[in-house]
């Protein structure tokens, strides 16, 4: 079993290309889930996550109270196409 990719709070900021302040929001908000709270370590799926959250906001312009809306519902289709990929082997 792979190890997930660990990344602290200033690695996240340089790939995203966003304020640190922008990401500890995200936090805030629960909208990503660090893989260590403490430390602030994100993994490779909060990067993912962090980065669509930015495109939603700026690229499509939904506001912060449609985001959890918006990624429960990615997250249903990322269970459901899981639970079939397992399913169909």
């Amino acid at each position: 079993m792979k190890l997930p990719l660990r990344r602290n709070l200033d690695d996240v900021s340089r790939i995203c290309g966003l304020e640190t302040d922008t990401i500890i929001h995200f936090i805030q908000e629960e909208w990503v889930s660090p893989i260590d709270i403490e430390l602030k370590m994100l993994d490779e799926e909060d990067i993912c996550r962090i980065l669509l959250i930015h495109d939603l906001q700026e690229k499509f312009g939904v506001n912060d109270e449609a985001i959890p809306i918006i990624l429960h519902l990615v997250d249903q289709l990322n269970y459901i196409i899981h639970n079939s990929e397992r399913d169909s082997l």
